[in-house]
């Protein structure tokens, strides 16, 4: 028994020792690292008391710091951890709350969160109904004023709610408008603010959000709005027209006896602009003719833009196409040889026209002999435009120029001069003696630009 006990501590002995070899290799080979994790983790709340809302800021993250072996640090992602905040026994008012962090990892040891604990703040939920107050930021132009007892919210009331302490703060509900010169009646979407006592915002939410107002605005009695009409004289010159008219301001606005206003046409027209013989824009300030006893609120007088523009038209030209780019060793020929060209531009510019002015050109530039479809170039002068060319393309044949045969050239022999003899004394014709025959001729060679001549035989001597 003695014995078995003695191997029995042994073998335990060797156990331990054994544990203890492996626990030691297996750290050499995988070491436990501390650190801190290098991503943040967000912050997650849970079991919030029903009827109660968060007020303030509240941390939205944490840093971890940890034990883990080696190989983890390198498996662990952010989804591996979960950073919650249990709110199940929070109060209302001010509460510290404990973040615990978990990892999906169970070889991880969490050491630490930074922040280890945060401030939460409840307070109950509450909702309450307000009327909207329409606020009018800026005045009507001048002459003008508001209905105010015409002035409607749709709808014209909303709904509060947020943190009780925050929903109490609240003393009115207000759409802001700002009628930015308006004339006529507004109807616009505004956004809705919670103010205080103090007129100052109230973060709270709004249900809804904007409200649609409409201000009624009217002109006050003696005032009127009236359009400008301009009257101008004369005609522009020949092939010109008036092409546009246009007044600064186009509408005015009166101030005088109500009856007399009321009275007026529907427009007020400018003194008599003159375009006689006019080739460009006339621009003018001119008054405004009015009523005894109505005059203008604001500025005097208006500016008067009349646009002069050339009558447009339109021509046909007939011009011969014209080769260009065609080697000395090269000719063309165009078919067809002639283009019609229709142009269009100021009646003016086309009276003018030359036919010379008008060039159609075909360009040939590294084109080798053979059968061309080329469109041609239309070369006008400035201001003018080509609608199209009848035809559109040319057929151009190109070929090699034939290379020159070579003549012969005949030169002919000196005549004799007359003899100086005695007068009356006959002198004895000489004996004949045949001439050598000449050479036959031969062609000189293609590729020479020389010519041969060759003499040919007096006839006398023959």
């Amino acid at each position: 028994m003695r014995r078995l006990l003695n191997e029995l501590g042994s073998i335990l002995l060797s156990l331990i020792l054994a544990i203890i070899v492996w626990v030691v290799a297996m750290n050499e080979e995988n070491p436990i690292v501390r650190g801190t994790w290098g991503e943040p983790i967000p912050i997650e709340l849970i079991n919030q008391p029903a009827g109660t809302v968060i007020v303030g800021d509240i941390p939205k993250t944490v840093q971890v710091e940890m034990r883990a072996p080696q190989s983890s640090w390198r498996d662990l992602r952010r989804e591996s951890f979960r950073a919650v905040v249990d709110l199940a026994n929070a109060q209302i008012g001010m509460n510290q709350l404990e973040v615990h962090v978990e990892c999906s990892d169970r070889r991880v040891e969490i050491i630490e969160s930074r922040p280890g604990t945060i401030s939460v703040r409840l307070d109950r939920l509450k909702q309450t109904n307000w009327t909207v107050r329409v606020v009018i930021m800026d005045s009507p132009p001048f002459g003008y004023e508001i209905k105010s007892e015409e002035i409607t919210s749709d709808p014209r009331s909303v709904t509060v709610s947020g943190p009780e302490t925050f929903v109490n703060q609240v003393s009115e509900v207000v759409a802001e408008v700002y009628l930015r010169g308006a004339t006529e009646a507004v109807e616009r979407r505004v956004s809705l603010r919670a103010r205080d006592a103090q007129g100052e915002a109230v973060n709270v939410t709004l249900e809804p959000a904007t409200v649609l107002v409409k201000i009624p605005i009217v002109q006050q009695r003696g005032f009127r709005n009236l359009p400008v009409r301009v009257v101008w004289e004369g005609q522009p010159a020949a092939g010109y027209r008036i092409s546009n008219v246009s007044v600064d301001p186009s509408i005015v606005t009166i101030i005088g006896d109500p009856q007399t206003i009321e009275q007026l046409p529907g427009y007020l027209e400018t003194a008599p602009v003159q375009v006689g013989g006019a080739t460009a824009d006339v621009v003018e300030r001119v008054p405004l003719i009015l009523p005894e006893g109505v005059s203008l609120l604001g500025i005097q007088t208006v500016q008067v833009t009349i646009s002069i523009t050339p009558i447009e038209s339109s021509l046909t030209v007939e011009r011969k196409v014209q080769v260009q780019g065609l080697p000395a060793t090269m000719q063309a020929q165009v078919s067809p040889k002639t283009v019609n060209i229709i142009l269009s531009g100021p009646l003016p510019k086309l009276d003018a026209l030359r036919t010379e002015d008008v060039q159609v050109i075909v360009d040939v530039f590294n084109l080798g002999p053979g059968v061309h479809q080329l469109a041609p170039v239309i070369i006008v002068p400035e201001g003018i435009r080509v609608q199209s060319v009848v035809p559109e393309r040319v057929q151009v044949e190109i070929t090699a120029l034939p290379t020159p045969t070579p003549t012969a050239t005949i030169t002919p022999t000196p005549a004799r001069p007359p003899s100086t003899g005695t007068p009356g004394t006959r002198t004895p014709a000489p004996t004949p003696t045949p001439a050598a025959p000449s050479p036959t001729p031969r062609p000189a060679s293609t590729t020479s630009s020389s010519v041969r001549r060759y003499p040919v035989p007096d006839e006398r001597t023959r």
